[in-house]
């Protein structure tokens, strides 16, 4: 975790990428799941409206952003289907407080300042990007499907067509299950294996028939061959699964769990 860090302001614990520190106006963060006022197995710092009162879910977007300078009012949220659809958006959803409307959308761009970005995950890979100087940021949502799908590629294409350029763009992966953890079936490794052949080989796990895969290299890979810079690719290697005290884990849950989120937004001038 070399190029990560924790930071902790009033209670909320956000993971954050040094990386993107050193960009000017940048302001991002992965949570977890401490500092918030959801309760029971949600607790304490949960984003899903699904699961909980909307009270207490914008609560822990207030403190969530208050922490890390995001535009609490300007925030862009999608209903997320593990597609590989990405929509860019414009200053047109500023002040639109918690923007809710997007469906079957699991990826963001933006070159709008002021505008917060969020994808949300509980096992999944959470990417944030960013281009330091054309000041375009994206959050994208990276389940198996999406990755197999190439969504990293898609939310690279709409930044460069938003004037950013590949070889500009940082990218940080944050929690999300790791190489460590994440089982799959013969029908999901065909899929990676179809998508990746030899530069992603399979790992046999302990159960017969069934293989590890590992998500962090499968995005990096994506990325990297849509021209991002390898050093330019920033893995925090924490692993949902085996840290759920600190971060909500699906597959670790059996679905008994909240929603973590990565967000970015760069600020006005």
């Amino acid at each position: 975790m070399k190029n990560f860090y924790l930071q902790e302001q009033n209670g909320v614990i956000t993971l954050k990428c040094r990386a993107f520190d050193a960009i000017p106006g940048l302001r991002h963060g992965f949570s977890t799941r401490h500092g918030g006022v959801s309760e029971g197995y949600l607790a304490s710092m949960s984003f899903s409206y699904q699961k909980e009162n909307e009270e207490i879910v914008d609560e822990n977007f207030r403190r969530f952003s208050a922490a890390n300078g995001l535009p609490f009012d300007s925030l862009v949220l999608t209903h997320q289907t593990h597609t590989a659809h990405v929509v860019t958006v414009d200053e047109s959803y500023k002040n639109q407080g918690r923007h809710r409307k997007l469906r079957e959308t699991d990826g963001l761009v933006t070159a709008a300042p002021g505008l917060g970005l969020v994808c949300f995950t509980a096992d999944c890979v959470p990417l944030l990007l960013a281009d330091p100087h054309a000041r375009v940021v994206a959050a994208v949502h990276a389940g198996w499907r999406g990755t197999v799908q190439g969504i990293a590629a898609e939310a690279v294409a709409q930044m460069v067509a938003a004037g950013a350029e590949e070889k500009e763009i940082l990218v940080a992966i944050g929690p999300s299950i790791g190489p460590c953890c994440f089982e799959v079936g013969p029908e999901v490794q065909r899929e990676f294996t179809r998508r990746f052949g030899e530069e992603l080989p399979a790992v046999p796990s302990h159960r017969e028939g069934h293989t590890m895969v590992d998500l962090w290299q499968a995005n990096r890979l994506v990325l990297q061959q849509c021209g991002v810079a390898e050093n330019h690719i920033f893995t925090s290697e924490i692993c949902t699964f085996c840290n759920n005290k600190d971060y909500y884990s699906h597959r670790y849950t059996n679905g008994m769990r909240g929603s973590l989120i990565g967000a970015i937004a760069m600020e006005e001038k």
